[in-house]
């Protein structure tokens, strides 16, 4: 898949807001509903004069990390811009305790931009064939923040690659638990089931994601695999 968001920042950078925006809307739409893409559109609705569209896009972005520093000083912006002088200084002094060390030993906005270049390193290193290393730099993002499931999903691809079927299987289970409608997550957790050869479990997965995502046709490819497996074990 394109990496939408990624071409989102780059419109971004050129100030071509309504671009970012209709690039990150498609991100959305593909399964790439993340903070990080959440912040990235309000800023880019907030730029073209959208602000209440800006700040239900900032409350996403918080509503699945908030303990985001930027979205919180982001939003304040908005909501200063627009007379909300109240609602803006709670944001402000939201964004500034969030500021103070936690339990990484750093700065919220420092800890999640460490944990965000751990996974790029880890992303780098995957392009490169280095699985392995890509699954050091996973593991040392989510010491400093477990919760950003993106970087869990892409610590189960991994693990897939690498053979490690079952710690797959369990970093997958840990995103479903926080986003059970996740696409890339349920299609992963099937394929994690089906390798080792659960083919009930990837059925009631693929299903599962078939009835959220009517749409995703890699859910009938997946299906047919399935049926074909199935068809084997009883020749």
């Amino acid at each position: 898949m394109v990496d939408q968001v990624a071409r989102a920042r780059e419109r971004f950078a050129l100030r071509d807001y309504h671009g970012a925006v209709l690039l990150v809307q498609e991100a959305i739409v593909e399964g790439l509903a993340y903070p990080d893409a959440y912040n990235l559109l309000a800023l880019s609705l907030a730029l073209i004069d959208r602000p209440s569209d800006a700040l239900v896009a900032f409350d996403k972005a918080l509503a699945l990390n908030p303990r985001y520093v930027e979205a919180h000083l982001n939003r304040a912006v908005v909501l200063n811009n627009l007379g909300r002088l109240e609602e803006a200084s709670l944001g402000f002094a939201t964004a500034e305790r969030l500021g103070q060390r936690d339990a990484s030993g750093f700065p919220a906005l420092v800890g999640n931009r460490l944990a965000n270049t751990h996974a790029t390193l880890g992303h780098a290193y995957r392009d490169a064939g280095a699985v392995s290393e890509a699954i050091g730099q996973y593991e040392r993002a989510l010491e400093l923040r477990p919760g950003f499931a993106d970087i869990r999903l892409a610590l189960a691809r991994a693990l897939l690659e690498d053979g490690r079927v079952a710690d797959a299987a369990a970093a997958l289970e840990a995103v479903l638990a926080a986003r059970p409608k996740m696409l890339e997550a349920m299609l992963l957790r099937g394929l994690s089931a089906y390798l080792a050869g659960d083919l009930d479990g990837a059925s009631a997965v693929w299903s599962r994601a078939a009835e959220h995502h009517p749409e995703e046709p890699r859910i009938e490819i997946y299906r047919s695999m399935l049926a074909r497996r199935r068809l084997e074990r009883h020749v």
